[in-house]
């Protein structure tokens, strides 16, 4: 309903300023109505991506499903590792992955940096906490940083 407002609104304006003359305003509407088109049909397609991320007392598991595939992961909890790594540059947005025995998942790539931060801590406070085991969450969170890196719950 949306599209089809902004669509009914701006042809109705092109058709007015085509009808007094300047009909190259006619392709032009009708280009940025297909890039709105374009925009709209991709955010509702990411808007549709899920990550469910459980824990138990011996596993996580990490389920993806987005509009068109579902992966599942699974990792040992004893094993697995919480890691923040920095962007390749130094404006871009840190990714955070699971590790455990040479596999690895990255979680959270949709949200903002800061709360993938968040997540990362809240996830190494979660992880090792074992019935039975005192492994404290630094044991389990390895930090890829710069000087500048540091968690932000």
């Amino acid at each position: 309903m949306f599209y089809l407002g902004i669509v009914t609104v701006s042809l109705t304006v092109a058709v007015g300023f085509a009808l007094a003359g300047y009909w190259p305003i006619l392709p032009f509407a009708g280009l940025e109505l297909l890039a709105l088109g374009a925009a709209l049909r991709w955010s509702l397609h990411q808007g549709q991506r899920r990550e469910l991320i459980s824990i138990d007392e011996a596993r996580v598991r990490v389920h993806k499903t987005s509009r068109t595939e579902a992966r599942e992961y699974e990792f040992a909890r004893p094993w697995t590792r919480v890691e923040l790594v920095e962007g390749r540059a130094g404006n871009w947005p840190r990714r955070l992955l699971l590790r455990s025995k040479g596999k690895a998942v990255e979680v959270g790539g949709f949200l903002t940096d800061s709360e993938r931060a968040s997540l990362g801590k809240r996830l190494a406070d979660i992880i090792p906490g074992m019935p039975g085991g005192e492994t404290g969450a630094s044991d389990n969170v390895i930090v890829n940083r710069s000087p500048e890196t540091e968690w932000k719950a």
